[in-house]
C-alpha cells in the first residue's frame, strides 16, 4: 500500500482578459495623453451630438477583432449618441465603414 503525501496545489496564474487590460491602458495611457492633447468634446460630432456629455472611447475596430496592443489604443473621445451611431449605421450614415472612419479623425487629429 502507497501513501500519498498531500502535494500542495499549484498557483493559480490570473489571466488578464481583454476588459482587465483595457481598464489599466485606458487609466494609465490613454486619459493622460488625451489630457495633454486637451481633448475634452466629442471627436465625431454628428447630429445628435452631446459634445462633452455621456463621454467614453470608441475604439477603431469592435472589440472581437481587437487583437493587438496598437488596435487597442486606437480610441477616439465621443459621445453616446455619436459613438451608438458610428457602430450601428456608419457606412449608411457617412459611407465609410466604421474602421475608416475613425481612423479619419485620428488621422486629422489636431492636438492642443
Amino acid at each position: 500500500m502507497t501513501i500519498f503525501s498531500p502535494q500542495p496545489k499549484p498557483e493559480k496564474r490570473k489571466k488578464q482578459n481583454k476588459i482587465g487590460e483595457w481598464h489599466k491602458v485606458l487609466h494609465e495611457e490613454i486619459i493622460p495623453q488625451f489630457k495633454t492633447w486637451g481633448i475634452t468634446t466629442c471627436e465625431i460630432g454628428l447630429t445628435p451630438c452631446l459634445h462633452f456629455r455621456y463621454l467614453g472611447f470608441a475604439h477603431t475596430k469592435k472589440r472581437r477583432n481587437i487583437k493587438t496592443s496598437r488596435d487597442l489604443r486606437q480610441v477616439v473621445l465621443a459621445c453616446e449618441p455619436c459613438h451608438t451611431l458610428v457602430e450601428y449605421s456608419c457606412k449608411e450614415m457617412t459611407g465609410k465603414t466604421m474602421t475608416e472612419y475613425l481612423e479619419n479623425i485620428i488621422k486629422n487629429r489636431k492636438v492642443v
